[in-house]
């Protein structure tokens, strides 16, 4: 049986490898993914649902801005939830501004799969490289 934090760990590492069929694999066909900042002033804040919304949510933020650097640090897991420390360095395509956040993922998981996503990160950093 597969661990919760193996299941992130792939996640992670598919993404970190550009095999977004792999990462999107893991994600349950319900799952729940939120990014922690208004829409209104960060195109890709909000809530996406299922693999289709998470699909939209990685295409509006490639949309924006293009990574840079973004890095797990830590992962740990407590209480049925998996979490993750990490940095991003994006660069806003339109403004050409970067910013550099740390973050923390809180991630749930059932039958191997990535069922929630919450993405904490410092929405006012980013806000302010969009302007």
């Amino acid at each position: 049986m597969t661990s919760a934090t193996d299941t992130v760990g792939g996640f992670f590492k598919a993404l970190g490898e550009g095999d977004v069929p792999a990462a999107m694999a893991l994600l349950a066909a319900d799952v729940r993914w939120t990014y922690h900042a208004p829409a209104d002033l960060v195109p890709w804040g909000g809530t996406f649902t299922g693999p289709d919304g998470v699909g939209a949510f990685f295409g509006k933020f490639g949309e924006a801005a293009e990574p840079i650097e973004m890095t797990p640090s830590s992962m740990v897991e407590a209480e049925g939830l998996v979490y993750v420390r990490g940095i991003e360095r994006s660069k806003v395509k339109a403004t050409g501004k970067e910013y550099a956040v740390e973050w923390v993922h809180v991630i749930a998981t059932a039958d191997g799969k990535i069922a929630t996503f919450d993405e904490y990160i410092d929405s006012a950093a980013v806000a302010a490289a969009m302007s």
